[in-house]
């Protein structure tokens, strides 16, 4: 697979073992002959290419009754004629070479169908050849051809009688074509070989989250409740310290670690960037490797032109603001909000000196093409690195590669300020995304583990109503109390800074409760971003307190169907 996918990309495949479980279930229901459609979605660079091709690679090892085939949708969506010559190039290419050879002489229709006679795939040929005339001809028959192309899967499934893995990735760029004569309806024609094919699973992934959730979920769309939705995050403070152990096996202490994930906020490809520019200023510099090295590598690495995260920020700045309208004003926004956070559609208004519902439709084509999230009526960046680009690069300031610390002592002081803002603003989101996960609460069956419990599975209860509290005298605040239909109820305390919760911290959210008095009050939950310590965690299972780190909520949000 080295055309594909490298050896030192293989090397550096981490932690991703849930998701690599959650991938080889469904291929598990292919190979039962009930294919279940699934899509992962995730921002740009998060790591869902990697971890498509280290299934592919697993997959093809395992040797299993399956044909994978991968295919990225960023070069075949040109124009309806690319796209098919591609689509049916890459599909003969992992059939006939799994993806050890070089794919060029597969990719263009007259080096194909000659390729395919001299490796002796005359029943691939054969299969190719409705395709092939089509687009040999001066006007091609869009509709025709789009049909043909998305039916050949079945076509060679049924001619080598064995199932079809299709890996599409980027597969939001299929709407690209929409733009060409003739292939306005081109997702509705996948849709219909979709629910033809038999011995087909399609695994779709897309880094646009806001234009491919549309494509999947909004009822109006073809495609509305075909796939699975498999949102891919960053990675957790123990993900992120297997990989900073690969590319900085010297980094013997964890706070270096920790540093890189609270300066990432667990995106891998950050974090591979920053480990090599931290190597880069021990090595170069002379450097001690520490924390503070990390935080210096951090300010260099963004804010230099010479860094991978520059480069990548202003990539996306740029492409991203250039596919929407209003560019000058989405800017505008962009820095309004790299400033000052969780803002309202009126406080954006009043910013920019706009109406709201103007303000509503910039911050709506913001959150099409990814830059921008919506939670609790409030804006946030996707991503923490880019805001702090965005936040000085684009006001011109620029470091040089070879700073010294002392040089931009001011900036880290600067950085520090912001991420400790950014965590409590986003505290104060997650606050109200945790209610709203109660309230949803309805004797749904969730993992146990998801809340810290040692059973497989365990019924929530049915929550009648949720508040957050605050007591008369302004001196306890509880993030929420759910009332449940048993006449108790549950407290949560959400914990979104960039620690590991202590037995401390449980013993004073026991406190609160105790000094507030509320009546029938059974259960504690407290959540945490970067989990808990093992005296925690021991503490809770003493007490009787429900703990829950981000992945486990994210997974809970799923269970009750938010998000």
């Amino acid at each position: 697979m080295r055309y594909c996918y490298p050896q030192e990309q293989q090397e550096l495949f981490t932690n991703r073992q849930t998701e690599l479980a959650e991938l080889a279930h469904y291929l598990d229901t292919l190979l039962r002959g009930q294919p279940e459609h699934a899509a992962i979605f995730g921002p740009r660079r998060i790591g869902k290419t990697l971890l498509l091709k280290e299934f592919l690679r697993q997959t093809l090892g395992q040797k299993t009754a399956v044909a994978p085939v991968y295919m990225d949708f960023t070069f075949l969506c040109s124009s309806p004629e690319q796209f098919a010559t591609g689509y049916v190039g890459h599909i003969c290419y992992w059939l006939t070479t799994q993806g050890k050879e070089n794919p060029e002489p597969y990719l263009t229709p007259t080096e194909l169908s000659t390729q395919l006679l001299l490796v002796g795939e005359r029943d691939l040929y054969k299969a190719i050849q409705p395709i092939t005339r089509l687009l040999e001809r001066a006007h091609v028959d869009r509709q025709a051809l789009l049909r043909q192309t998305f039916r050949l899967p079945q076509v060679i499934g049924e001619q080598r009688g064995i199932p079809l893995l299709l890996i599409c990735d980027e597969f939001q760029e299929i709407r690209t074509l929409e733009r060409f004569a003739e292939s306005k309806n081109v997702l509705a024609l996948f849709r219909a070989a979709l629910q033809s094919q038999e011995g087909v699973l399609y695994l779709l992934a897309g880094s646009a989250v806001t234009v491919l959730t549309q494509i999947l979920s909004d009822p109006a769309a073809p495609l509305f409740a075909q796939f699975a939705k498999l949102p891919l995050g960053p990675f957790s403070r123990e993900g992120t310290a297997q990989l900073v152990a690969r590319l900085l096996p010297e980094a013997t202490d964890s706070e270096i670690a920790f540093t890189i994930h609270h300066l990432t906020g667990g995106y891998p490809f950050y974090i591979q960037a920053l480990c090599r520019r931290t190597a880069t200023r021990v090595a170069a510099l002379g450097m001690p490797l520490s924390p503070e090295t990390a935080k210096e590598a951090f300010v260099v690495e963004t804010l230099s032109p010479s860094g991978r995260i520059y480069d990548f920020c202003r990539y996306i700045y740029d492409l991203s603001l250039q596919q929407a309208a209003g560019y000058g004003s989405l800017k505008a926004i962009l820095q309004v909000l790299a400033a000052d956070e969780g803002l309202t559609v009126a406080d954006v208004a009043r910013r920019l000196r706009v109406t709201s519902a103007t303000a509503s439709d910039y911050l709506r084509w913001l959150r099409e093409v990814s830059l921008v999230s919506l939670q609790a009526g409030r804006y946030y960046f996707r991503d923490p690195v880019l805001r702090y680009w965005v936040a000085y690069a684009t006001q011109g300031i620029e470091v040089s590669a070879q700073a010294a610390g002392v040089d931009i002592a001011d900036m880290i002081a600067k950085l520090d300020g912001l991420f400790q803002r950014a965590s409590t603003e986003l505290g104060v989101s997650q606050e109200a995304q945790v209610r709203e996960i109660l309230r949803r609460f309805a004797e749904q069956e969730a993992e146990g583990r998801l809340l810290g419990l040692p059973q497989d599975v365990v019924r929530l209860p049915r929550v009648i109503s949720v508040d957050s509290y605050r007591s008369s005298d302004g001196q306890v605040e509880l993030d929420a109390v759910a009332r449940l239909a048993t006449g108790e109820s549950w407290v949560a305390e959400v914990k979104w800074g960039g620690r590991q919760v202590g037995r401390r911290e449980l013993e004073r959210l026991q406190a609160k409760v105790k000094a507030v008095q509320l009546p029938t009050c059974s259960t504690l939950w407290c959540v945490s971003r970067t989990g808990f310590s093992q005296d925690a965690r021991d503490y809770a299972s003493e007490q009787g307190i429900l703990l829950t780190d981000r992945a486990g909520l994210a997974a809970l949000a799923r269970t009750v169907n938010l998000g």
